[in-house]
């Protein structure tokens, strides 16, 4: 299991994760990205899930660097 972070404060509201997939990243209604069947705590998204690809090739198109894939023991996937 995988987990992956959105930090929406540092999003920069480039769309690129929306653009990759638009049925894992949305807008919000304050323009700022948001991972779809996400846990939000305070401004921060926290997904867990065993298929990160996409969620990494989200990360590594993210002007803002604010997505970021863990592996189990919170390393860097």
């Amino acid at each position: 299991m995988y987990e992956v972070v959105l930090e929406r404060e540092d999003c920069t509201m480039c769309g690129n994760c929306v653009e990759l997939d638009e049925t894992l990243f949305t807008f919000d209604d304050d323009d700022r990205a948001t991972i779809i069947g996400s846990n939000r705590q305070d401004d921060v998204d926290e997904l867990e899930t065993d298929e990160i690809e996409i969620y990494k090739e989200a990360s590594d198109n993210c002007t803002g660097e604010c997505i970021e894939v863990y592996d189990e023991e919170g390393n860097p996937a």
